[in-house]
C-alpha cells in the first residue's frame, strides 16, 4: 500500500503536480528527539577533545549516580563548532568545554563566529575545565547541578566558579548554591 503510494506520488511530482498532503508522506524523527533531550540531561563533549571528554564522562557518572532521575548521558559531538550548533539551536542545554573554547565560543571567535552571539552561563569549573549552560536552562537544574557536583569537588577538582570566566556570568541557580541560599524545589518536573 505505501509502495503504491510512493509510487504515484513520485510520478506526480515528476510530471509537475504538488500534493498539499505531501508532508503526512514524509517522516522525520525531530518528534522522538524533542522527547528524549526533554527526558535525558544530556552533556555534550567532543571527540576532538579527549580530556574534555573524559572530564565530562566523570560528572555525568556522578551526576547519574546522585540525581537518577536526570538520566544524565554524555553526548559526544565530532567536534567544537558541533557543539555549538547543538547549544545555539536549544538542542542541548550543557556542554563541557576547555577554558579556552569556552572563550572563543563566548567571543564568537573562529571556529565559532557563525554562532555569535552565544550567552553561556558558568556551573561548575575545575581550574581547565567549564560545565556551561545556556541561560534559559530552569534555575532548578543549575541549582541541583552544581550541588551535585560539588559533593565531591576535592576528587573532581571543583573550585567556586566565582563571577565566570572570560566575561561569562555564573548561571543564577549556580550562583545561589555557591552563595548559600536555598531554594524550595518545584512540586512538578520542570520542562527544560
Amino acid at each position: 500500500m505505501f509502495r503504491r503510494q510512493f509510487i504515484t506520488r513520485a510520478a506526480a511530482l515528476l510530471a509537475g503536480v504538488t500534493f498539499p498532503a505531501i508532508s503526512s508522506f514524509a517522516h522525520t524523527p525531530y518528534a522522538q528527539w524533542d522527547v528524549f533531550r526533554k527526558r535525558n540531561l544530556q552533556v555534550l563533549t567532543s571527540h576532538a577533545d579527549l580530556p574534555g571528554d573524559e572530564v565530562g564522562d566523570e560528572w555525568v557518572a556522578l551526576l547519574r549516580e546522585k540525581l537518577p532521575l536526570s538520566r544524565a548521558m554524555v553526548s559526544r559531538a565530532h567536534d567544537m563548532p558541533r557543539i555549538a550548533a547543538l547549544l545555539k539551536t536549544n538542542q542541548s542545554k550543557l556542554a563541557v568545554l576547555s577554558y579556552m573554547h569556552a572563550r572563543l565560543l563566548f567571543t564568537g571567535s573562529p571556529p565559532f563566529e557563525e554562532y555569535a552571539p552565544l550567552p553561556i552561563e558558568v556551573l561548575v569549573d575545575n581550574g581547565k575545565y567549564l560545565l556551561v549552560t545556556r541561560p534559559d536552562l530552569p534555575l532548578h537544574h543549575g541549582f541541583l547541578i552544581a550541588a551535585t557536583l560539588m559533593q565531591d569537588a576535592d576528587r573532581l577538582h571543583l573550585v567556586n566558579p566565582g563571577k565566570g570566566k572570560f566575561g561569562m556570568n555564573v548561571h543564577p541557580g549556580a550562583k545561589a548554591f555557591f552563595n548559600g541560599e536555598k531554594l524550595e524545589m518545584p512540586d512538578k518536573p520542570v520542562e527544560q
